[in-house]
């Protein structure tokens, strides 16, 4: 067994046993699913992005063996599925999504549950007592998000979101879209 084999079994096992209290904890309801995602996105480096995996491989509605999610990034629902070999980047917040295979997402970036969490139709009940529509964003395959990215709607497969666009209305497969609101700049398959 050579050295870097080694050094990779110890850090799962440290993982491993640093995680699994918190997860017994979470499973008889002692701590929440975001307090738990929470504490495991404090710890910094390659044992935090194995402590993530960990964590999120055994909470999540679905979560691919190769995820990475780096530090101080925090999913909201155990409902979010994540497909295989996806990255997320720091200080990202990710709600009810479904993140399919070969996803990329930059740092910052926020994955909302839809464009109207919340009512404001009514001026006599304040805002955030007010029904809104929260739903899942799929965001498709081979989808790169650039960084500080806001995505309120699905986003189909092969597009390319620049960095500090805000996605309100779903485009074109293999897309290249920014701004505020994000607008198609043009199609990636021109390119072929």
């Amino acid at each position: 067994m050579t050295v870097r084999r080694l050094a990779r079994r110890v850090a799962r096992a440290m993982v491993a046993i640093g995680v699994s209290p918190l997860l017994l904890c979470y499973r008889v309801g002692l701590v929440g699913f975001m307090t738990g995602g929470r504490l495991v996105a404090l710890v910094p480096g390659s044992l935090g992005i194995l402590a993530r995996r960990f964590w999120y491989r055994r909470t999540l509605a679905e979560c691919g063996d190769d995820v990475v999610v780096e530090w101080m990034t925090v999913l909201k629902t155990p409902a979010t599925r994540i497909g295989r070999r996806v990255h997320i980047g720091s200080f990202c917040f990710i709600a009810e999504s479904d993140l399919r295979d070969d996803v990329m997402i930059g740092q910052y970036s926020l994955v909302q549950g839809g464009p109207h969490t919340h009512g404001f139709d009514r001026t006599d009940l304040p805002m955030m007592m007010q029904p809104g529509e929260l739903r899942t964003v799929t965001v498709g395959p081979d989808v790169w998000i650039g960084a500080g990215a806001r995505i309120l709607t699905d986003v189909p497969q092969g597009t390319v979101v620049g960095a500090g666009a805000v996605v309100t209305r779903q485009g074109e497969p293999f897309s290249i879209v920014a701004g505020v609101p994000a607008r198609t700049i043009r199609s990636r398959k021109a390119d072929q």
